[in-house]
């Protein structure tokens, strides 16, 4: 079967009305408890976000995914990248969205070279936490977080709901939640993959419409070690 994907810029060129219809369609089946018009409206034609790019994964002509990046500029001089992901269930788990969020976060902060950039993801799903987690250098919430880090987490997710996990403000009702069956529930609470059992200890409820504020900085740093991280997990082959 024929895959390939689409990169639409909302600068240059930007979703057509057979691409929309099939977006919404995605994402009425793939979350439970979301309004489809309402969530596309507010994340893919958001006037708050001064750029929105998405990639668009097709097997044939099926959309079975998309990433979505948002970017909106804070008046602390700061820019905030945002993120939503959809997949049809069979098309989850393959880390489709860590190279193109990757590389649009290293174009924007190469850029905007005098901004403070961060990627802010309101993580539904204990997978894609781990996604992101085996990936990047330095993720936020982390079982290993000194406090000066939850400090700084903290202060830059001003509004997130208290966790049983050390009372740390982490989370945020958002009311829907991955499509998932009872049985990956389960499966994904009794896992014992370490990135998937730290975000169940964060977010029990996730599957009740609780999200995970999810933090990554992009700096020099950030870059850096990712970077290297990658290329090293290429050459083994993971």
């Amino acid at each position: 079967m024929k895959h390939y994907q689409i990169d639409k810029v909302s600068t240059k060129n930007w979703l057509n009305e057979q691409e929309t219809s099939q977006i919404t369609t995605l994402i009425a089946s793939s979350f439970k408890g979301v309004d489809s018009q309402a969530y596309f409206q507010h994340y893919f034609n958001n006037p708050v976000f001064y750029q929105r790019c998405v990639r668009l994964f097709y097997q044939q002509d099926q959309l079975v995914g998309y990433c979505l990046l948002t970017f909106r500029k804070n008046t602390d001089n700061s820019i905030v990248i945002g993120a939503s992901a959809a997949f049809l269930a069979s098309y989850r788990g393959n880390n489709n969205t860590f190279a193109f969020s990757f590389l649009w976060a290293l174009k924007t902060w190469l850029s905007h070279i005098n901004h403070k950039v961060y990627y802010l993801d309101t993580m539904l799903s204990p997978a894609m936490y781990r996604a992101m987690g085996k990936k990047v250098a330095f993720i936020y919430p982390n079982p290993a977080m000194t406090e000066n880090e939850i400090q700084l987490y903290q202060a830059l997710v001003p509004d997130a709901e208290p966790s049983q996990w050390q009372n740390l403000a982490c989370l945020k009702t958002v009311g829907r939640s991955t499509n998932y069956s009872d049985d990956e529930v389960q499966s994904l609470k009794a896992s014992s993959k370490a990135e998937i059992a730290f975000y169940c200890q964060l977010n029990p409820n996730f599957s009740q419409g609780s999200a995970l504020l999810v933090l990554i900085p992009v700096n020099l740093k950030q870059i850096v070690c990712t970077g290297w991280k990658w290329l090293k997990s290429l050459v083994r082959g993971n």
